[in-house]
């Protein structure tokens, strides 16, 4: 459902949930205030098993995306975006609806690194033809050349877009295993751009599922966010010393600063790789960045932690 992104914690929210939750017996009501929400990953897990949660995210793009695709997605994000128009749009954000610029930046980003294209010049046209196929079920010749028309038939008559890409995705890994030579085709078993818009289709259902309950957003700097008093706080910051989305210069200092005075009054978790000395980790993951280089040994991976201020320890006691 959430787009998956850099430090993703789509694979782990499951978890984050489950960890907080057990701390969190206590609580007096089932309200969640993520003030790092990024793409709505771990505030999804939340908002199916607790009452209420309130997202907030100092980027307006983000934001806006999450507010559009809950109100429902136009037609355009079915259109194809080339290499051109995707650096026309990153190079003048100013120019587009706050929602489309963070769609553009997240589905047709690399890694979402939101700021370099998806695909390879390689692979452009052919995954091109992999969007016709199973977007408008136009069939180019490349298609036609590496896949069998029986196949191409059997892909245009699954009824929806998610269908037609996993058939696709299926169809490529049989073609591909019978003659090993057709390389290409491994790009076809994994369509990332379709992939990331159906995730925002399924956040749609959510929405619709989830109607008794209630999603706050906000687009302001953690600081300046009203905590009610009862709120469990998670906090999903910039790690430190590593790379950055668009927004840079961080102050780390400062939201450690504000976190131990935040964690006098409320139960506060945050997800870091490291944390100053009177933050003490309570669980650990070892994870792979989505863009760490493959072959590295586990042990060269960072170690992600959910750390909580030593008080609440000692409280506990």
């Amino acid at each position: 459902m959430p787009i998956p992104y850099m430090w993703s914690k789509k694979r782990i929210a499951k978890d984050i949930y489950n960890i907080i939750n057990a701390y969190t017996k206590d609580r007096k009501k089932n309200l969640l205030v993520d003030l790092f929400c990024w793409w709505f990953a771990v505030s999804e897990v939340f908002l199916k098993k607790w009452r209420e949660v309130i997202c907030n995210d100092k980027n307006k793009y983000v934001m806006a995306l999450l507010e559009q695709t809950l109100k429902g997605l136009p037609d355009i994000v079915y259109d194809r975006v080339s290499k051109e128009k995707f650096n026309g749009i990153i190079n003048n954000l100013d120019k587009y609806e706050d929602w489309y610029v963070w769609y553009i930046q997240c589905v047709w980003s690399f890694g979402n690194n939101q700021t370099s294209y998806l695909y390879w010049k390689d692979t452009e046209e052919l995954k091109k033809q992999a969007d016709d196929l199973v977007v408008r079920k136009q069939v180019g010749d490349l298609i036609k050349t590496h896949i069998p028309e029986k196949y191409i038939k059997w892909i245009i008559k699954q009824d929806t877009i998610k269908k037609r890409r996993i058939a696709l995705s299926r169809v490529a890994k049989v073609v591909w295993k019978k003659n090993e030579n057709i390389s290409k085709l491994q790009n076809l078993k994994r369509l990332t751009n379709l992939q990331r818009l159906s995730r925002l289709q399924r956040l749609q259902r959510l929405q619709r599922l989830q109607s008794n309950k209630l999603t706050i957003f906000k687009w302001k700097s953690y600081e300046e966010i009203t905590i009610p008093d009862w709120a469990i706080v998670y906090c999903d910051p910039p790690y430190y010393n590593t790379a950055t989305y668009a927004e840079s210069n961080f102050d780390h200092k400062g939201f450690w600063d504000y976190i131990r005075k935040l964690s006098k009054t409320h139960k506060v978790f945050i997800s870091e790789y490291t944390a100053p000395e009177d933050f003490i980790p309570i669980y650990k993951f070892e994870l792979r960045s989505l863009l760490q280089q493959r072959g590295k040994r586990k042990t060269e991976q960072p170690e992600e932690k959910i750390f909580i201020h030593k008080s609440y320890l000692h409280s506990k006691k």
